[in-house]
């Protein structure tokens, strides 16, 4: 009787010790899985893609609203290097160089010998219009040439989006709806820009801030009456990016801006 309980309770422990190969056993097959496909982490950005910018009403200044520009127009990192290349090169393509000076075949005089080649006992003379004489030609004297230099397309690009960044934490861009004026007097644009906060100074100081108005297109009524004012000048932004013209962005103390045109530069000057 002992004998079987002790044969049953040795199979049984063998049974679960994987010992003993039964029926069951020999029928189950071994299933391979897929390999996992790796996971690859992105990091997303820490800041939203855009800020936010009140747009304002053009004669009273009152806020209406709030739009979102692009950071990486408006919230470029500003780079003050580009900014110096591209002020450079902007100012040596406004060089006339239409300077000029004669040589010694431009200048009046005689062309005959002014000494005798022998006997005085000094240096040999040939002509007197010579550069060491007085009244002669100028000795590798400036000539009428230009002083155009070349800059990258995506380094004006860069050059403008850090100058736009840089009106912007500065707190000097003014986004306004729309620039509109019922006239072209002179006196009513500058009743608007010293009523407003645009120009703080406009009363202490005779000229006030230099500002700077971009709209889309050309309006007529602000052409006219920005053109007697002489620290307020009115481009649009198409002229803008065609130049290039980081000069005139931060050349002004102040840059007011439609809400086209801001537009139209965040598109144009968005990288790809």
């Amino acid at each position: 009787m002992w004998i079987n309980k002790c044969t049953k309770l040795f199979f049984r422990r063998w049974q679960g010790c994987g010992f003993l190969n039964t029926s069951a056993a020999t029928k189950a097959t071994i299933v391979e899985q897929p390999p996992e496909a790796p996971v690859i982490l992105k990091a997303l950005p820490v800041y939203p893609p855009f800020l936010q910018a009140w747009y304002r009403d053009f004669k009273t200044n009152l806020p209406l609203g709030i739009m979102n520009v692009e950071r990486q127009v408006f919230g470029a990192p500003i780079r003050k290097d580009i900014l110096q290349r591209a002020v450079i090169w902007q100012r040596d393509c406004l060089r006339q160089g239409t300077h000029s000076t004669k040589n010694r075949s431009e200048v009046s005089g005689t062309t005959r010998k002014w000494a005798p080649q022998k006997g005085r006992g000094k240096a040999r003379v040939g002509s007197h219009r010579a550069p060491h004489w007085r009244g002669g030609g100028v000795a590798h004297g400036p000539r009428p040439r230009s002083h155009a230099t070349d800059l990258p397309r995506q380094v004006q690009e860069l050059a403008l989006r850090s100058a736009l960044a840089t009106k912007f934490a500065q707190d000097q861009l003014v986004i306004v709806q729309d620039v509109h004026l019922e006239t072209e007097k002179t006196k009513d644009l500058k009743a608007i820009l010293d009523s407003n906060t645009w120009d703080p100074l406009a009363n202490d100081r005779k000229q006030g801030h230099s500002i700077l108005i971009l709209t889309k297109e050309h309006k007529y009524n602000l052409d006219l009456a920005s053109r007697n004012l002489q620290r307020v000048h009115a481009l649009t932004a198409e002229e803008i990016l065609d130049a290039g013209d980081v000069y005139n962005i931060i050349g002004h103390e102040i840059l007011i801006m439609d809400k086209e045109a801001t537009e139209m530069l965040q598109t144009a000057l968005k990288p790809k």
